[in-house]
């Protein structure tokens, strides 16, 4: 009879313990100041796992979009 209850407490508290995964992007003239402004929109306590950044060119000129994923354990 333990067991059934130990699998109702582990799923009832398991999606509190796993840390929710979030992106943000923003778009600038170089790739560093679009991933400052990305890291702007970062919620508190955010954690950076992964940022790429991709070159879109419009009429001749370069501009730059940056995406950043984190973690966020709230």
């Amino acid at each position: 009879m333990r067991y059934p209850t130990l699998l109702v407490v582990l799923a009832l508290s398991a999606p509190h313990a796993v840390a929710r995964e979030g992106k943000t992007s923003a778009q600038g003239g170089t790739e560093q100041f679009a991933t400052a402004q990305a890291m702007r929109l970062l919620p508190k306590g955010a954690v950076i796992t992964d940022t790429t950044c991709i070159n879109i060119d419009v009429a001749g000129s370069s501009r730059y979009k940056c995406t950043l994923t984190y973690s966020d354990s709230d």
